[in-house]
């Protein structure tokens, strides 16, 4: 009944691409297609969009139904099809730096004001290198700073290609030879003395700082101490540490008039010097008899004292 009502007023011929031309009515449109109520009687058959010629699909566009179905196949006029023109691009000038005149190269950028402070910078690092190389290799500062500011960077590679010089003996090295029995060998007076100093010390001026050494040494007196069991822990180390000056065998002026008392389970002992040291025990020369020798264990070890020789006399 919708199609008697809305058919007859877009009655005409619609033209197919193939030749072809309804006449009729529109009896149904969907988006497959539209049918026609033919002039002759009769419907026809569904016919797609994409069979009609453009001023068919203009003429099926004019039902307002059916024309938003029918838009996508109508073609476009040529203006609207045409493509739109590219915009101009316009380059415009930009503020550019100056460049400096004459030729730049890299060493020209050193000239400039931060170019100087890097230099500046540079140079101070060579004397602070060249500073630390001459402390670690035992050089003389000044010589290593002076080759330094006169050949900036090869300088402290000298001195750190070179070989370290060894510091001047102390007078404690002869301390490791006293201390297990052989005697001491006097530095100063001994030519050889002299000439051994290592390089870049004087022979005169090294042999000067041992007797001063030695002198500060005979000068300290060794005090009388109690040392006891539980409050100490009896070893080689802490023999070798708290009573080193009893491993010489010419005593020092300030050792000479002292002994050692030690006290275990069995017995007292007096001695003066300890003439041998193991990991288990020593061995003490005692002071009476002269020369006679007794071996004492750390684990017997109650107490040891180190007194003044009249002490021992008197009592």
């Amino acid at each position: 009944m919708a199609g008697l009502f809305w058919g007859p007023a877009w009655a005409a011929d619609y033209k197919l691409l193939d030749g072809s031309t309804i006449s009729g009515e529109i009896s149904d449109g969907n988006d497959y297609g539209v049918a026609f109520r033919l002039d002759i009687g009769g419907f026809s058959k569904r016919i797609s969009y994409s069979k009609f010629t453009q001023e068919a699909l203009k003429l099926l566009a004019e039902n307002p139904k059916l024309k938003p179905m029918v838009e996508p196949f109508i073609e476009l006029p040529p203006e609207f099809t045409k493509p739109k023109p590219k915009p101009t691009i316009r380059l415009r000038d930009v503020p550019r730096a100056d460049r400096p005149p004459g030729r730049t190269t890299f060493f020209s950028s050193f000239t400039t004001p931060l170019g100087l402070v890097i230099l500046g910078v540079l140079y101070l690092a060579n004397l602070l290198a060249a500073y630390e190389i001459a402390r670690y290799r035992n050089r003389p500062v000044a010589l290593a700073c002076g080759l330094s500011a006169l050949l900036p960077v090869l300088g402290p590679i000298i001195f750190l290609v070179s070989p370290s010089l060894e510091p001047a003996e102390e007078s404690e090295a002869t301390a490791p030879e006293e201390a297990l029995g052989g005697p001491a060998i006097p530095q100063a007076s001994s030519p050889a003395g002299a000439t051994s100093r290592k390089v870049g010390v004087p022979a005169p001026l090294a042999a000067g700082g041992l007797r001063m050494a030695a002198a500060a040494k005979t000068e300290e007196r060794t005090e009388a101490k109690a040392y006891k069991r539980g409050d100490y822990t009896f070893n080689r180390r802490f023999f070798e540490t708290q009573f080193s000056g009893f491993f010489r065998v010419v005593p020092t002026d300030a050792d000479k008039d002292m002994v050692l008392v030690v006290t275990t389970a069995k017995a007292e002992y007096v001695g003066k010097r300890i003439s041998r040291i193991s990991a288990a025990d020593f061995f003490l020369q005692l002071l009476m008899p002269a020369g006679k020798e007794v071996g004492i264990s750390f684990a017997e070890v109650a107490q040891i004292a180190v007194k003044h020789k009249d002490e021992i006399r008197t009592r």
